[in-house]
């Protein structure tokens, strides 16, 4: 006979089994870790496609602006030769004449100079007409010339270049204040801060290119 001491008593508890999980459970759980697993890769997937694809549109708005201002500066150089040509090629009929007309010669400097001046005028006015976006360039030349930019800007353009300079408006950093005036002919501007003021009107920039190639032959009051 055993008698129980209840000083000595030893119980013995056991362990709880865990049922498994049933076919119908496993294939729930596969089936979740399934879904978690396809959302996870399309989010990673997602993400590095997107980041790819930013970048290579940067990367391409990069070369494509960077050909933009070889193209234009292309034509400034261009243009440029074209007026060099011509006032060579005065300049040689000019000196072609003998000594004994040299007084005609010299009175004859001026209309040569006027005649330069039309052409190239009419030259850049037609370039001008075909690829109006060239005003984009203007501005950006005449912003450089700026001695300080801390004050507000002002452009007095003609109105129909104002709906190509509000486009690149949106790219640039600084707040431009549009004064349409149809007395200024397109391709040409006049940008103002503060008390500066630089003159890019199309005249203005033909006088200056005829005066660095002419010389002091050309003076201010002579335009066409």
């Amino acid at each position: 006979m055993v008698e129980d001491d209840d000083d000595n008593t030893v119980e013995n508890f056991a362990e709880p089994v865990m049922p498994l999980p049933t076919p119908e459970e496993v294939t729930a759980i596969q089936e979740a870790a399934r879904i978690a697993g396809e959302e996870a890769g399309y989010q990673t997937g997602y993400q590095a496609g997107y980041d790819a694809g930013n970048a290579l549109a940067l990367q391409r708005a990069a070369v494509e602006e960077e050909a933009r201002e070889q193209r234009e500066l292309a034509l400034r150089d261009q243009q440029e030769e074209m007026l060099k040509v011509a006032v060579q090629a005065l300049e040689n009929i000019a000196h072609a004449l003998s000594d004994p007309l040299a007084d005609s010669v010299d009175a004859l400097e001026p209309e040569l100079l006027l005649l330069v001046t039309t052409l190239a005028r009419q030259v850049i006015l037609e370039e001008l007409q075909q690829r109006p976006e060239l005003i984009v360039t203007v501005l950006r030349e005449a912003l450089k010339q700026l001695p300080s930019r801390n004050h507000p800007l002002r452009i007095h353009l003609h109105p129909d270049d104002q709906v190509i300079l509000e486009v690149y408006a949106k790219t640039a950093d600084e707040t431009m204040t549009w004064l349409p005036n149809p007395t200024i002919e397109r391709g040409g501007c006049i940008v103002e801060s503060g008390a500066s003021r630089i003159d890019a009107t199309v005249e203005t920039r033909l006088q200056q290119n005829i005066a660095a190639i002419w010389g002091e032959l050309a003076p201010p009051e002579m335009t066409p």
